[in-house]
């Protein structure tokens, strides 16, 4: 999963690299035919259109230089003169031009500046002599030597006039073959990118079907393997997996949308049920044993976690509840004639819930159930019915266990050892008072008890604070001295 993760972000990596390539190639291609545009405006055309300037200056100088020749008075060879003047400067600024922006040798420029310099000797000796009044001769070298230096200028601005064409039809080129390029590099690159999306996208979609298939297959072995269900904050079934209904012996059908008493069964259940919906609603998690008889009548033991489900705000909106099945272990722990908890589960538990004890600084009670005569009993009306009475005496001291975390054991042939939390020496005395009240209450008949013509029990326990428990030897022998009290007179519960 990792290794399809990598591949994703380096194709997607690919992609992005070539995105930012095209765009970056883009904007270099953009610029350069900006440049090449730019160069071609600066250069070539600025001095195309200079060298033009100078010859079309060169010809309106040389027409005026006629005029000058032609002058009847000094106003008409001043006018003249001034204009041949003013296109001179106009020349100069143009060369100030072509020498600012030509691209090819400066001596080019150099030697038509060169020219330009002494056609201004010719034009200054013609208007020499014709202010002398020497027409004639002015006449001679405005036709002769004026006509062919203006020409040669001519000729040599021509020449720059040429030079900036060829630099921009270069400029033109390279312009055309840097956007043919352009169009044919953004071109594969964009295919690129597309083909390279392209396989990603198959790559992610198999990806995700794959992922589909893989979820369906862990949702399925969760659904048949692991026994979860999910309740509404009112504590309504709203999923369950197959695992879990296989072991609570129902159809998902007939728990779905209804309330799932924590899947609890019994005549007392609902005194669980609310010591469980005590802890969970002050948003803390809930564990504990589940006990249930199949409708084969088969019994079944699971541990059951209930965690509470947050959003956002930290307020419960559901409940998770997981049953962990505990029968084989159960069933190495369990008395097989009662279904009680054995001896080898009671010294489990015992060590355990004095640790809670020490932690938590509790009372905990322990309690020794002894049948009174049960010896006699057996003898006189025969071990099958003995039986029947151990399995009696179980259930009933079962029924008087209230909440998650009251335990019952058989410890022996006819003791049985009672283990709960307290709030005092007190309240432990009623409560296992009236465990003695309800055996008595079923009045068994027990023709050789000396006590009573029912059969009755004796109880002696003893309840400590949990830092007051030293070991769970001492705890249990304060528990049998006070059975040993109790069966000097028998019938009676006394505390240690």
């Amino acid at each position: 999963m990792k290794n399809s993760f990598n591949k994703t972000i380096v194709g997607f990596a690919m992609i992005v690299l070539l995105v930012v390539t095209i765009g970056v190639l883009s904007v270099y291609k953009v610029k350069s035919i900006s440049a090449e545009t730019e160069r071609l405006y600066n250069h070539p055309f600025t001095v195309s259109n200079a060298a033009l300037q100078i010859e079309s200056n060169l010809i309106s100088m040389h027409r005026y230089m006629k005029d000058v020749v032609l002058a009847q008075n000094s106003d008409q060879l001043n006018a003249a003169s001034n204009k041949v003047s003013a296109h001179e400067e106009a020349v100069f600024r143009n060369f100030r031009i072509i020498f600012d922006r030509f691209l090819g040798k400066k001596e080019q420029i150099h030697q038509v500046y060169q020219s330009f310099v002494a056609w201004r000797e010719i034009r200054n000796e013609v208007i020499a002599l014709t202010r002398a009044g020497e027409i004639a001769a002015a006449a001679d070298i405005t036709k002769g030597k004026g006509a062919d230096h203006v020409q040669l200028l001519q000729q040599q601005t021509h020449e720059l006039v040429d030079f900036a064409a060829g630099k921009a039809a270069e400029f033109r080129e390279s312009s055309a073959r840097n956007a043919q390029q352009s169009v044919v590099l953004m071109g594969v690159l964009s295919a690129l990118a597309t083909v390279t999306a392209i396989i990603i996208s198959v790559y992610i979609f198999r990806g995700q079907q794959f992922a589909e298939v893989e979820i369906k297959k862990r949702s399925y072995l969760i659904d048949q393997n692991i026994m979860i269900a999910q309740l509404s904050p009112e504590g309504l079934v709203k999923e369950i997996t197959n695992a879990m209904c296989r072991y609570l012996d129902v159809v998902k059908d007939s728990l779905l949308g209804r309330p799932s008493h924590f899947f609890l069964t019994g005549d007392n259940d609902h005194i669980a049920e609310d010591t469980i919906w005590r802890q969970l609603k002050t948003g803390a998690d809930w564990s504990g044993e589940l006990k249930r008889t199949t409708q084969d009548g088969v019994t079944k033991w699971a541990k059951i976690s209930i965690l509470p489900n947050l959003n956002s705000d930290y307020k419960v909106e559901g409940y998770t509840c997981i049953l962990q099945d505990l029968t084989s272990k159960k069933l190495s722990l369990t008395d097989n004639l009662t279904s009680l908890g054995n001896r080898r589960q009671y010294e489990d538990i015992l060590q355990h819930e004095i640790g809670l004890a020490k932690r938590n600084n509790t009372c905990l009670a322990l309690a020794i159930i002894d049948i009174d005569f049960f010896k006699k009993y057996n003898d006189l009306y025969g071990h099958p019915k003995g039986d029947v009475v151990l399995s009696r005496v179980a259930k009933a001291v079962l029924s008087c266990m209230r909440r998650p975390n009251d335990y019952t054991f058989r410890i022996g042939g006819e003791e049985f050892a009672v283990l709960f939390v307290t709030t005092g020496r007190e309240d432990a005395f009623l409560f296992l008072d009236t465990i003695r009240k309800s055996v008595e209450a079923m009045e068994i008949p027990h023709a050789a008890s000396t006590i009573s013509e029912h059969l009755t029990v004796s109880i002696g326990g003893t309840a400590q604070q949990g830092p007051a428990i030293s070991d769970a030897e001492h705890f249990y022998v304060e528990a049998d001295k006070a059975l040993y009290m109790a069966k000097e007179n028998r019938n009676v519960t006394v505390m240690a």
